[in-house]
């Protein structure tokens, strides 16, 4: 037996118009019967209240307000009509903490970019087949995360706190939906308009570089530098790699991850890390204007590997000078 969509109406929050409607375009094939779609967080909630939607899927990084902020805001306002709707969280971040960080938050779902559509038929019909109950804490409400009853464990979902008030789970959406999986035919479909889309990712990119940019200016005139100027580099290349890998920019993509892990391993940026910085930036820039699809072949493999041996070395160096440090404490002590 197969699922079915047609009965549920999904709510897609995404700023980029082009992979609004390619996602759009993907839940269709996948035999969504309706689906609505807004181009913010605020819009987003407004929407959220009027439509009714079954599931919602957001994007996290949005300009005003961003799709933590919605979850939030979904999940503790006292005008919001349906605190336990099902949220889809979709980000190109893959770090664990910053998927922790989506599910504390209260999202029930974590889906990376780049993702398939084999990717979004399997959140899509857990969500359905197995909805869960609520947990209304004054530090947390979301989906109940706690999968074992054994009060000495302590895995990941083992959440510790009291229960001061839980909302059961409902079998609303598997009597929309029906049980078991999607049709693979309907899969790949799916599949298939990610595959062949045509969506020009110059402009897109082009505004991500500008962003990358503005930041690196910003953060060098900083005397030092502070975590949240490096977070305003990580949203924009985070944006480059989500995107770039959907539309057919391998090479981009795979560098702007090297860029990424980089950013976010940083605690406070210093003239050498800057260089490796810029040398991304410049080196994205570069492919850009060339407008270079798809892996680049070796030259890609060989540009990939300097890049990631250059953040290597630095990460590696500033481990042996904080291990220098510890051991220079420790003798003093």
């Amino acid at each position: 037996m197969n699922l079915t969509f047609k009965n549920i109406h999904i709510l897609i929050i995404e700023d980029i118009i082009p992979m609004q409607e390619l996602l759009e375009h993907m839940l269709k094939m996948l035999g969504v019967g309706k689906i609505t779609t807004a181009n913010d967080g605020y819009s987003g909630y407004q929407k959220y209240i009027s439509e009714e939607p079954d599931i919602i899927m957001t994007d996290w990084q949005m300009p005003e307000m961003d799709g933590l902020e919605l979850v939030h805001k979904i999940r503790k306002h006292r005008d919001s009509p349906n605190r336990c709707i099902p949220i889809i969280m979709m980000t190109g971040f893959c770090a664990h903490q910053r998927i922790s960080l989506a599910r504390d938050g209260g999202a029930t779902e974590f889906l990376v970019k780049p993702f398939s559509a084999n990717d979004i038929a399997k959140r899509l019909g857990h969500i359905a087949q197995n909805s869960r109950d609520f947990i209304l804490t004054p530090d947390f409400i979301g989906p109940d995360r706690r999968r074992k009853n054994n009060d000495n464990y302590n895995g990941d979902n083992n959440r510790e706190f009291e229960t001061n008030k839980k909302i059961k789970a409902t079998d609303e959406l598997v009597k929309k939906s029906g049980v078991g999986a999607f049709d693979q035919m309907l899969i790949d479909k799916s599949q298939k308009v990610l595959d062949n889309n045509q969506i020009n990712f110059i402009p897109i990119v082009e505004n991500f570089l500008a962003q990358l940019n503005k930041a690196i200016h910003d953060t060098k005139q900083e005397e030092e530098p502070t975590r949240r100027a490096l977070d305003n580099m990580v949203d924009p290349i985070m944006q480059i790699k989500a995107n770039a890998r959907v539309l057919k920019y391998t090479l981009v993509g795979n560098l702007a991850d090297i860029m990424l892990t980089f950013l976010e391993r940083l605690n406070l940026a210093d003239q050498y890390a800057f260089e490796i910085i810029q040398a991304h930036q410049r080196t994205l820039t570069h492919l850009v204007n060339r407008e270079m699809k798809g892996s680049g072949g070796d030259t890609g493999a060989a540009l990939e590997k300097e890049l990631q041996s250059a953040c290597n070395r630095y990460m590696n160096i500033k481990s042996k000078i904080h291990e220098g440090k510890l051991k220079k404490v420790k003798t003093q002590e």
